[in-house]
């Protein structure tokens, strides 16, 4: 009699179990959620339309396998859980293609994808040739690891050929004189929760670009430190294992504070940080203002008539305002976000310097117009 209630009761409780979780998934259908804030993407939906044809070639089962994986109940609480299980208990080196040592996390790749990498070098190849090779100016470029290029040479793991990537940099865009900043850098360099780099921590790679382009000696150096946390970087909701906050630092002086920076996009003039995005989804947009098609940065306090163009992505958001000293004006330029066929009627190339500054992690995507 005792085993029998005993399994009636284990009998109820799996199907209360199944009926609880069936009703959470049929409200999801009708309520799905849209966006992971902790991953910063969206999340899959239900197939928009379900055919005989899409069943048999599997884009249909591919699209709902999506959607029940990321709409799955408590799915927060079960990646945590996975997580913890996998890089604690289990001590494997990586979850989710991330690693985590000494609390900083790295997103681990074995390798660069040729054909990704050739096509940004071609589209940065395309702007010299059209726009820089005869603009008068002096041109640079220079390439920035990923954290990943430091757990290689720190940890042990597998990491991409920097070295053949760097050679491809420098074959493709002849023209421009590298600038090797590999050595300029290290890990602790970087946020522990984030892809890019601490603007306080990066004198070391402000000084070989300033001295390769020959504007050391207009650069103070000298700065105020202020500091705003929490910061939650991209890579602490994809590691799903909740790890400690960083801390934004960011460098002023009476020189900074009187730079002005106008956005080609909206018209508008403002300072160099954005206090609001400090409180926003991405707390590094508050360098610059995040991702924009084209800035100027003015300089009114400035020693000399030198311009400078940089060609870059968000980790120049962090580093451009410590190279504004050394010029009249400093034009930021993310061809994500701008066609460049369109830049000549935005800018005067002639006889202004130019900084390619671009991360590994960008070369390695098709991002580029």
């Amino acid at each position: 009699m005792q085993k029998k209630i005993k399994s009636i009761a284990v009998t109820g409780a799996f199907i209360l179990f199944l009926a609880f979780f069936s009703v959470i998934c049929i409200t999801r259908y009708f309520h799905p959620g849209e966006i992971s804030e902790s991953e910063r993407r969206p999340l899959a939906q239900f197939p928009e339309k379900i055919t005989w044809a899409g069943i048999i070639d599997k884009t249909v089962i591919d699209e709902f396998e999506e959607y029940s994986v990321d709409q799955f109940p408590f799915r927060e609480f079960f990646r945590s859980l996975k997580a913890n299980f996998q890089l604690k208990v289990m001590r494997l080196g990586e979850y989710n293609g991330l690693a985590i040592k000494d609390g900083y996390i790295a997103k681990i790749e074995q390798a660069f994808t040729p054909e990704l990498v050739e096509y940004s070098l071609g589209r940065l190849q395309y702007i010299y040739e059209k726009f820089l090779a005869d603009n008068g100016g002096k041109k640079y470029v220079s390439v920035i690891p990923d954290k990943n290029y430091f757990f290689a040479k720190d940890y042990g793991y597998l990491s991409p050929d920097y070295d053949r990537l760097v050679a491809d940099v420098k074959e493709k865009l002849s023209g421009m004189e590298y600038v090797d900043v590999f050595d300029a850098l290290k890990l602790s360099d970087y946020y522990r929760t984030d892809t890019h780099w601490s603007q306080d921590r990066i004198g070391n790679v402000v000084d070989k670009l300033a001295q390769a382009m020959g504007c050391a000696d207009r650069l103070t150096g000298e700065y105020t430190k202020h500091q705003y946390e929490p910061f939650y970087g991209v890579y602490y909701g994809q590691s799903a294992i909740h790890p400690k906050p960083d801390t934004i630092t960011y460098l002023t002086n009476s020189i900074l504070e009187q730079c002005t920076v106008f956005d080609y996009e909206t018209g508008e003039t403002r300072g160099i940080y954005d206090f609001e995005k400090l409180e926003g989804k991405d707390g590094y947009e508050f360098f610059l203002s995040g991702t924009k098609a084209l800035l100027r940065v003015d300089n009114p306090n400035a020693t000399t008539e030198d311009e400078l163009i940089i060609f870059r992505d968000s980790f120049g958001s962090s580093i451009s305002p410590l190279l504004v000293e050394g010029y009249k004006s400093v034009y930021l330029v993310d061809i994500r976000y701008v066609v460049p066929d369109l830049l000549n009627r935005l800018i005067d190339f002639e006889n202004k310097d130019v900084l390619y500054l671009y991360s590994a992690l960008v070369l390695n995507s098709k991002s580029f117009k």
